[in-house]
């Protein structure tokens, strides 16, 4: 099964990646010449921290099948592509060096074997370890798995190789005594099945011969290499079992419907499981997703891990739910995946080669044409069963859709792809958040009577330059009102923006809730706007991965824009209102070419200032000219309108990047910051002069903020640049005179080169403190 488990983890995210600097204290700016800027590919710490690069992305769903897009790959008609036959990966690694990239590397995603837990056969513990008895590890994996290639077949409900800090080594113990390859102790344990005889080596059930049928997809190959082994491990006991073949769709449906009766064995996966392993248990507690196993000692026990007051309580338990599920076997993993993705290089540079992130091996936040930036059209091909069936932050939950609603929206903070796949401070960037301090608080009564005894209090400041593509600013009402439209705490009841009246419970009740959100922090019980850009949040928990959520497990969307719409209304639109502050913006839903478009976002928050770098000598002026548009959505065609801003004042204004005895701060003449107001050249294009006689040499940012207003509301967009100031170097050469003449000194004047490729990244680091202690933390 293919799911946005937790889909903070794919923030994946695909294009929100860094690098960054660890300080002690303080906030600081670090800017940093990028030597590498047409180099194809780039390590996972080669990675800077901005976006957008590329022009123009495009979500391919046209293709039906990997080989399609493999063959379309290697005739560049497509630059991305998940790959999963042995043969066609391994010509790329030795025929299509230097045009096609390959990427592997193991990712948190596993397939399994399921049981139906609705009738007495295949429910009953002996039979289900009988059928692991006749599965030998190395032999799925070199047959099945292609020697490795694919993945591995490691038979734990933990992959000890990407979680090591949380695997249970007892579960090997039990595995390698009760449910490894022995096919004597198949026969024995399946023999121990109420209602199976075992006359003259033929099996019966309920007097009946014993035929047995597993479900595999049509689609993959590897199903049907392992339906085929495990045909014939059977049959070395003598007992049938009939692989049938069918649509994936009909096989989740068979495997999720109750009363999961319909079926005997069948397989399916789980990928982006995240690094938060009792986030990604819960998979366990919900029988729908297990064939309907229900175990309420495990249930309670992942619970408490996602809630424990400790991390180390939290692994504890953890370790404890890991050894009772191999005990109980609600089903058999047969894989842990590798992700294998292609990338064509001709004319593109920068793809970032990751070990190890949720879904891809291979991240593209940083690709850009060669020699060039936010220019080029990237084709991103993704084969599924269909297109995304919506394209709506309330509704989607598939990783297809969020591939794009990622670029659309932002969250809080984002992971340290440095490391990705552990739990520990240092893994959270701050991104919309500027930065947040944790206090630890004990017996607080909050309003409503809600009583905390043992919690924390998240202050979480926001950076002032994010806004949402309409002009209007992004601010902490905005999160606020994200938390409770998503009704993230799960508390159910009713709650009011400003006049919409929303009842939760009708909204569970009848499906209309986004079910990767809903219910995921249930340790919030309430949240206070104390300013524009300050969110105060309470948990009634102490347990650190209850900030990691609030801070990564949501994306951020405009209250302006949904605060007047009941959330069933917006559930029901196959593309909600895309007005979005994130890197990229909505293009467009081309149907019949079965492809979604976004476009660069130029005036995004975090968008390099020096991809605009331009070079002046010390006393020359510099023109900095801004382009000021925002966009409304047109519901009758599902797109955005663009309109220029023809009645804006432009305030322009330095800060400081590279500059000798300077950190990031505003530029400052005479103790007031430097300022001045661009010209108006009419239909949303604006230009200011700027005059350096008064700069340092050193290499500076230009930000010009745009403010209108409309229907007495203020709007503003920020625009970005960089000034690289030369100093003019006067050298006086002395010509020795003749005897009948004195020559006067010549006087040349020299404007040296400054080291600054043609891109740079800006890391801006802040620190983040809890109580006393200083320290990082990271996102899911």
């Amino acid at each position: 099964m293919q799911s946005r488990l937790n889909k903070s983890t794919i923030y994946i995210l695909l294009f929100f990646i860094s690098a960054f600097i660890l300080i002690n204290a303080g906030t600081i700016a670090s800017s940093f010449a990028i030597a590498n800027f047409n180099t194809p590919v780039l390590n996972w710490n080669e990675v800077h921290y901005n976006a957008p690069w590329v022009g123009t992305i495009i979500y391919l769903y046209a293709y039906s099948t990997h080989t399609d897009e493999y063959n379309a790959l290697i005739q560049g008609k497509i630059d991305f592509a998940t790959l999963d036959h042995a043969s066609e990966i391994k010509t790329l690694l030795t025929q299509y060096k230097g045009k096609i990239f390959v990427g592997i590397s193991p990712v948190e995603s596993f397939g399994q074997l399921v049981f139906a837990f609705g009738n007495n056969l295949t429910a009953n513990l002996y039979f289900r370890y009988a059928i692991s008895s006749l599965l030998n590890p190395e032999n799925i994996t070199d047959i099945v798995w292609d020697n490795g290639l694919l993945g591995q077949d490691i038979p734990y409900f933990i992959n000890p190789k990407i979680y090591g800090e949380w695997f249970n080594p007892q579960v090997i113990t039990y595995y390698e005594k009760y449910e490894s390859y022995n096919l004597t102790r198949a026969v024995m344990y399946l023999e121990k099945v109420p209602g199976i005889t075992h006359v003259n080596g033929q099996w019966y059930y309920n007097g009946k011969p014993l035929v047995l049928t597993f479900i595999y997809p049509t689609s993959s190959t590897p199903a049907q290499r392992f339906a085929s082994y495990l045909e014939t491990q059977a049959a070395a006991i003598n007992l049938t079992i009939k692989p049938e073949a069918t649509t994936f769709g009909e096989l989740i449906t068979l495997a999720t419907t109750a009363p999961y009766t319909d079926f005997n064995i069948t397989t399916f996966g789980w990928i982006s499981l995240g690094a938060d392993v009792p986030a990604w248990l819960s998979i366990y507690t919900n029988p729908q997703n297990v064939g309907g196993f229900s175990n309420s000692t495990i249930d309670n026990l992942i619970t408490e891990s996602a809630t424990a007051p400790t991390l180390n309580d939290s692994i504890n338990l953890v370790k404890q739910v890991e050894y009772d599920l191999q005990v109980e076997l609600p089903y058999i993993i047969i894989v842990w995946s590798n992700a294998i993705q292609g990338v064509y290089l001709p004319n593109w540079a920068n793809y970032i080669y990751l070990n190890v992130t949720s879904v891809y091996s291979i991240s593209i936040f940083n690709v850009h044409p060669t020699s060039s930036a936010l220019n080029g059209t990237f084709i991103f091909s993704s084969v599924s069963g269909d297109t995304p069936r919506h394209m709506n932050p309330y509704a989607s939950v598939s990783l297809y859709a969020f591939n794009t609603l990622d670029d659309l929206y932002d969250s809080l903070a984002v992971i340290n792809y440095t490391m990705p796949s552990t739990v520990s401070p240092q893994a959270l960037i701050p991104w919309v958040a500027k930065n947040w301090t944790i206090v630890y608080i004990h017996n607080v009564t909050l309003p409503g009577n809600r009583y905390i005894p043992n919690g924390t209090k998240l202050i979480v400041n926001l950076v002032h330059n994010d806004t949402w593509i309409d002009g209007v600013p992004l601010t902490a009402y905005d999160v606020n009102f994200t938390i409770w439209w998503y009704d993230i705490p799960g508390m159910m009841g009713t709650n009011t923006f400003d006049g919409l009246h929303v009842n939760y419970t009708y909204l569970v009740d009848n499906g209309y809730i986004n079910s990767d959100l809903f219910d995921t922090i249930p340790a919030i019980v309430w949240t206070n706007v104390t300013g524009p850009y300050q969110i105060v949040i309470y948990l009634n928990s102490t347990n650190f991965l209850n900030v990691y959520y609030t801070l990564t497990e949501f994306p951020i969307v405009p209250a302006h824009i949904f605060n007047t719409t009941n959330p069933a209304t917006v559930y029901a639109e196959k593309i909600a209102p895309l007005i979005s502050s994130g890197p990229y913006i909505w293009g467009e839903w081309n149907v019949p070419a079965e492809e979604i478009v976004v476009h660069a976002n130029l005036h995004y928050f975090r968008i390099n200032p020096l991809l605009f770098l331009q070079t002046v000598k010390q006393g020359q002026a510099a023109t900095f000219t801004a382009n000021i548009t925002a966009y409304s959505w047109d519901n009758s065609t599902d797109m955005l309108i663009p309109t220029q801003i023809s009645n804006a004042t432009v305030y322009v204004y330095l800060k400081y990047l590279d500059v000798p005895g300077h950190t990031y701060t505003d530029v400052t003449v005479n103790g007031k910051p430097y300022m001045v107001i661009a010209k108006n050249l009419g239909n949303g294009i604006y230009q200011a002069t700027i005059n350096t006689s008064m700069l340092q040499p050193g290499l500076y940012e230009i930000v010009a903020k745009a403010v209108w207003t409309v229907n007495g509301q203020m709007r503003e967009e920020f625009s970005y640049g960089s000034l690289n100031v030369t100093p003019v170097i006067t050298t006086t050469t002395v010509v020795p005179p003749t005897t009948t003449t004195s020559i006067p000194p010549t006087t040349t004047t020299t404007t040296p080169s400054i080291n600054v490729a043609l891109v740079a990244g800006i890391v801006v680091v802040i620190i983040i403190i809890i109580a006393v202690a200083v320290i990082f933390l990271r996102r899911r």
